[in-house]
C-alpha cells in the first residue's frame, strides 16, 4: 500500500485512527452510559451465554474475514469490478512475460 503523502503517520501505526478512537472513547465515557452498557452486556451474557461466547471468539480473531466485497459495495464506492481485478491481471501478465521472455 502506498503511504499517504499528506500524512506521513499513516500505516501500521495509524495515528489518525487512534486519535479518532480515543476521542470517541472519551465521549462515550463522558456521556455517562458506561454503567448502563456494562449492565446490559452482563444481562446479555447471562441470557445468551453460547451466543456471547461465539461473539467473543469472533471478536478475538479480529477483522480478518471481511475480504469479500460485493459488486454493489464496489459501485457504491465508485469502483467497478474491473478496477478491483485489474491489479491481479497486471501481476499475472507481468509474471507470464518474465517467464516466457526470449
Amino acid at each position: 500500500m502506498k503511504p499517504n503523502d499528506s500524512d506521513p503517520n499513516q500505516g501500521e501505526g495509524d495515528r489518525k485512527s487512534a486519535r479518532r478512537y480515543n476521542r470517541k472513547l472519551r465521549e462515550f465515557i463522558a456521556g455517562g452510559t458506561v454503567d448502563e452498557a456494562a449492565h446490559e452486556a452482563e444481562a446479555y451474557v447471562e441470557r445468551e451465554p453460547e451466543d456471547a461466547e461465539r461473539a467473543e471468539r469472533v471478536a478475538k480473531r479480529g477483522p480478518h474475514g471481511g475480504t469479500k466485497v460485493s459488486v454493489d459495495e464496489l459501485v457504491a464506492k465508485g469502483r467497478t469490478v474491473f478496477d478491483r481485478v485489474r491489479p491481479l491481471v497486471s501481476r499475472v501478465v507481468a509474471r507470464a512475460r518474465r517467464r516466457f521472455r526470449k
